[in-house]
């Protein structure tokens, strides 16, 4: 399956009106489905690259995504635009695998993360989750669960900021990507993960 035509239509046969509106508003049901189609991309073309790894790749593609959205001019396909963004990503994982023989392809690494993430954010001054876990049990194997989560993706100091301001401080998907440099979207997929990989490993703790 190469595009997943024949049972995945979107983004239908109006492509300017969807990237327009993903563009005004970041919280429209086009990011999800855009979401949707990149992760099947990356699952259908990473297949060699560990599962963890995969969901690496989706998040620095969406990220990828939201940055250059705005500069999508439409002499291509967006499914075609968005099946290049993947490869590209999987290209930099394997390269990366391959120069430094590690595990964990960091996907934005340190030399990067003073660009995307605000040079200005203080990890002093941000609560480190340590700090509620002088909760009852069930409570702290959740947060456990979710500091698990951050522990085996890259990007772990945003993603844990990202957890840290959405789940326990209640801030909006948009306040977060503020505040550690990136898009909602963005946002929006750490905290989706995170909370289906705590309800997995609560699950099997039960």
């Amino acid at each position: 399956m190469t595009g997943g035509k024949s049972f995945f239509p979107w983004p239908g046969s109006n492509e300017r009106s969807v990237v327009e509106e993903m563009i005004r508003d970041r919280y429209s049901k086009h990011w999800e489905e855009c979401n949707k189609l990149v992760k099947r991309y990356v699952y259908a073309r990473a297949k060699n690259i560990l599962s963890n790894l995969q969901e690496d790749i989706v998040q620095e593609a969406m990220y990828k995504v939201a940055k250059y959205l705005p500069h999508f001019r439409f002499q291509c396909a967006l499914k075609t635009w968005l099946n290049q963004i993947v490869e590209g990503c999987i290209i930099d994982a394997h390269r990366w695998l391959q120069n430094k023989g590690r595990s964990h392809p960091p996907l934005a690494d340190a030399s990067n993360e003073g660009n995307r993430e605000g040079e200005s954010l203080s990890l002093g001054e941000a609560k480190s989750a340590e700090g509620v876990f002088e909760v009852n049990d069930e409570i702290r194997k959740g947060i456990a669960a979710l500091q698990e989560y951050v522990n085996t993706h890259s990007n772990k100091r945003r993603n844990q900021l990202i957890i840290w301001m959405v789940i326990f401080e209640g801030k909006t998907y948009e306040e977060a990507a503020q505040a550690v440099g990136c898009h909602a979207p963005v946002v929006g997929y750490v905290i989706r993960e995170a909370q289906r990989y705590a309800r997995d490993k609560l699950g099997h703790m039960l």
